[in-house]
Protein backbone atom coordinates (compact mmCIF):
# COMPACT_ATOMS: atom_id res chain seq x y z
CA UNK A 1 0.00 0.00 0.00
CA UNK A 2 3.00 2.57 0.93
CA UNK A 3 4.70 1.89 -2.27
CA UNK A 4 1.45 2.01 -4.14
CA UNK A 5 0.81 5.51 -2.62
CA UNK A 6 4.44 6.69 -3.28
CA UNK A 7 3.97 5.62 -6.70
CA UNK A 8 0.88 7.63 -6.67
CA UNK A 9 2.39 10.77 -5.39
CA UNK A 10 4.96 10.42 -8.17
CA UNK A 11 2.86 10.48 -10.73
CA UNK A 12 0.77 13.06 -9.37
CA UNK A 13 4.18 15.87 -9.62
CA UNK A 14 4.15 15.00 -13.11
CA UNK A 15 0.87 16.11 -14.52
CA UNK A 16 1.33 19.39 -16.19
CA UNK A 17 0.27 22.67 -14.38
CA UNK A 18 -1.20 25.39 -15.69
CA UNK A 19 1.38 27.72 -13.80
CA UNK A 20 5.01 27.53 -12.95
CA UNK A 21 6.03 24.50 -10.54
CA UNK A 22 8.84 24.23 -8.66
CA UNK A 23 10.59 21.04 -7.89
CA UNK A 24 11.80 21.60 -4.14
CA UNK A 25 11.60 24.31 -1.94
CA UNK A 26 13.05 24.96 1.57
CA UNK A 27 12.27 27.10 4.62
CA UNK A 28 13.18 28.17 7.87
CA UNK A 29 10.51 31.07 8.41
CA UNK A 30 7.92 32.41 5.78
CA UNK A 31 8.54 34.63 3.95
CA UNK A 32 11.96 36.11 4.51
CA UNK A 33 14.12 32.88 5.07
CA UNK A 34 12.41 30.14 2.31
CA UNK A 35 13.07 29.69 -1.59
CA UNK A 36 11.06 29.93 -3.53
CA UNK A 37 8.88 32.78 -2.90
CA UNK A 38 5.44 32.35 -1.07
CA UNK A 39 3.11 32.09 -4.11
CA UNK A 40 4.50 29.53 -5.82
CA UNK A 41 3.79 26.28 -6.71
CA UNK A 42 6.11 22.81 -5.51
CA UNK A 43 5.82 19.78 -7.36
CA UNK A 44 8.06 17.20 -5.82
CA UNK A 45 9.48 18.14 -2.10
CA UNK A 46 9.69 20.86 0.60
CA UNK A 47 12.02 20.69 3.51
CA UNK A 48 11.57 23.22 6.43
CA UNK A 49 13.69 23.51 9.34
CA UNK A 50 11.43 26.15 10.82
CA UNK A 51 8.22 25.76 8.40
CA UNK A 52 7.13 27.34 5.02
CA UNK A 53 4.70 29.00 3.77
CA UNK A 54 3.48 28.09 -0.41
CA UNK A 55 0.57 28.50 -2.17
CA UNK A 56 0.51 24.93 -3.54
CA UNK A 57 2.48 21.67 -2.90
CA UNK A 58 2.36 18.77 -4.71
CA UNK A 59 4.64 16.04 -3.18
CA UNK A 60 6.17 15.00 -0.04
CA UNK A 61 6.29 17.98 2.86
CA UNK A 62 8.24 17.75 5.22
CA UNK A 63 8.56 20.51 8.27
CA UNK A 64 10.69 20.22 11.54
CA UNK A 65 8.38 23.08 13.16
CA UNK A 66 5.66 22.79 10.62
CA UNK A 67 3.78 23.00 7.25
CA UNK A 68 1.65 25.76 5.82
CA UNK A 69 0.02 25.86 1.87
CA UNK A 70 -2.38 28.35 0.79
CA UNK A 71 -4.45 26.33 -1.77
CA UNK A 72 -4.43 22.98 -2.25
CA UNK A 73 -1.83 20.12 -1.05
CA UNK A 74 -2.00 16.59 -3.08
CA UNK A 75 0.59 13.92 -1.12
CA UNK A 76 2.41 13.28 2.23
CA UNK A 77 2.27 15.81 4.61
CA UNK A 78 4.44 15.10 8.22
CA UNK A 79 5.76 17.58 10.51
CA UNK A 80 6.89 17.76 14.25
CA UNK A 81 4.48 20.45 15.33
CA UNK A 82 1.70 21.65 12.74
CA UNK A 83 0.35 20.72 8.95
CA UNK A 84 -2.05 23.33 7.76
CA UNK A 85 -3.71 23.87 4.65
CA UNK A 86 -6.20 26.46 3.71
CA UNK A 87 -7.63 25.02 0.67
CA UNK A 88 -8.13 21.41 -0.50
CA UNK A 89 -6.32 18.88 1.02
CA UNK A 90 -5.97 15.58 -0.81
CA UNK A 91 -3.61 12.88 1.51
CA UNK A 92 -1.98 9.93 0.04
CA UNK A 93 -1.36 7.92 2.00
CA UNK A 94 -0.11 10.05 5.36
CA UNK A 95 -0.60 13.39 7.42
CA UNK A 96 1.19 13.32 10.72
CA UNK A 97 1.87 16.27 12.96
CA UNK A 98 3.37 16.33 16.63
CA UNK A 99 0.11 18.33 18.10
CA UNK A 100 -2.35 19.64 14.95
CA UNK A 101 -3.33 19.25 11.13
CA UNK A 102 -5.78 21.76 10.42
CA UNK A 103 -7.42 21.92 6.82
CA UNK A 104 -9.82 24.43 6.39
CA UNK A 105 -10.77 23.14 2.65
CA UNK A 106 -12.29 19.67 1.81
CA UNK A 107 -10.29 16.67 3.06
CA UNK A 108 -9.59 13.67 1.22
CA UNK A 109 -7.72 11.02 3.18
CA UNK A 110 -6.83 7.76 1.38
CA UNK A 111 -4.20 6.02 4.34
CA UNK A 112 -3.63 7.58 7.81
CA UNK A 113 -4.20 10.58 9.44
CA UNK A 114 -2.40 11.33 12.86
CA UNK A 115 -1.69 13.92 15.16
CA UNK A 116 -0.83 13.52 18.49
CA UNK A 117 -3.10 16.30 19.71
CA UNK A 118 -6.09 17.34 17.23
CA UNK A 119 -7.29 16.56 13.46
CA UNK A 120 -9.05 19.31 12.36
CA UNK A 121 -11.80 19.64 9.13
CA UNK A 122 -13.23 23.17 8.13
CA UNK A 123 -15.53 21.98 5.21
CA UNK A 124 -16.57 18.33 4.45
CA UNK A 125 -14.32 15.35 4.50
CA UNK A 126 -13.80 11.92 2.94
CA UNK A 127 -11.20 9.12 5.39
CA UNK A 128 -10.69 5.97 3.67
CA UNK A 129 -8.33 4.20 6.36
CA UNK A 130 -7.87 5.83 10.05
CA UNK A 131 -7.88 9.12 11.37
CA UNK A 132 -6.43 9.35 14.95
CA UNK A 133 -5.34 12.02 17.34
CA UNK A 134 -4.55 12.37 20.92
CA UNK A 135 -7.29 14.79 21.92
CA UNK A 136 -9.68 15.17 19.21
CA UNK A 137 -10.91 14.60 16.18
CA UNK A 138 -13.10 17.34 14.74
CA UNK A 139 -15.24 18.22 11.27
CA UNK A 140 -17.74 17.25 8.99
CA UNK A 141 -16.32 14.04 7.97
CA UNK A 142 -17.72 10.87 6.62
CA UNK A 143 -15.47 8.12 7.62
CA UNK A 144 -14.73 4.71 5.91
CA UNK A 145 -12.66 2.88 8.52
CA UNK A 146 -11.64 3.95 11.75
CA UNK A 147 -11.89 7.50 13.99
CA UNK A 148 -9.89 7.00 17.55
CA UNK A 149 -9.32 9.77 19.92
CA UNK A 150 -10.42 10.88 23.41
CA UNK A 151 -13.44 13.32 21.51
CA UNK A 152 -14.40 12.17 18.03
CA UNK A 153 -17.22 14.24 16.03
CA UNK A 154 -18.05 12.69 12.33
CA UNK A 155 -20.82 13.41 9.69
CA UNK A 156 -20.69 9.55 8.66
CA UNK A 157 -19.31 6.80 10.18
CA UNK A 158 -18.61 3.53 7.78
CA UNK A 159 -16.69 1.62 10.42
CA UNK A 160 -15.49 2.33 13.93
CA UNK A 161 -15.26 5.09 15.99
CA UNK A 162 -13.54 4.84 19.42
CA UNK A 163 -13.17 7.47 21.96
CA UNK A 164 -14.25 8.86 25.39
CA UNK A 165 -17.42 10.97 23.56
CA UNK A 166 -17.86 9.79 20.01
CA UNK A 167 -20.71 11.67 17.82
CA UNK A 168 -21.94 11.14 14.39
CA UNK A 169 -25.03 11.90 12.61
CA UNK A 170 -25.17 8.58 10.67
CA UNK A 171 -23.87 5.33 12.55
CA UNK A 172 -23.07 2.12 9.87
CA UNK A 173 -20.88 0.86 12.22
CA UNK A 174 -19.97 0.84 15.98
CA UNK A 175 -18.91 3.12 18.57
CA UNK A 176 -16.70 2.12 21.44
CA UNK A 177 -17.18 5.06 24.38
CA UNK A 178 -17.90 6.10 27.33
CA UNK A 179 -20.28 8.78 25.40
CA UNK A 180 -21.38 7.66 22.01
CA UNK A 181 -24.31 9.89 20.46
CA UNK A 182 -25.88 8.78 17.11
CA UNK A 183 -28.20 11.66 15.88
CA UNK A 184 -30.10 9.78 13.45
CA UNK A 185 -30.41 6.71 15.03
CA UNK A 186 -33.43 5.01 16.88
CA UNK A 187 -31.42 5.28 20.05
CA UNK A 188 -29.86 8.97 20.02
CA UNK A 189 -27.18 7.80 23.25
CA UNK A 190 -26.06 4.96 23.96
CA UNK A 191 -23.25 4.15 26.78
CA UNK A 192 -20.02 1.65 25.89
CA UNK A 193 -21.23 0.48 22.95
CA UNK A 194 -23.34 1.57 20.37
CA UNK A 195 -24.20 -0.24 16.48
CA UNK A 196 -26.29 0.15 13.85
CA UNK A 197 -26.09 -0.56 10.29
Amino acid sequence: MFRASLFLVAILCLIPSSTRAEVGAFGIVPPYLQAPVENSTIRGSRFSLGWARHRKVVGWDIGLIGNMTTTTFIGIGTSGIFNETYGDTYIVPLQLAGLWNRNTGSLYVFGLQIAAGMNITGKSGKIFGLQIAGIANRGPNDIYGVQAALYNEARRVYGFQIGAVNITEELHGIQIGVINVHKKGLLKFFPIVNVSF
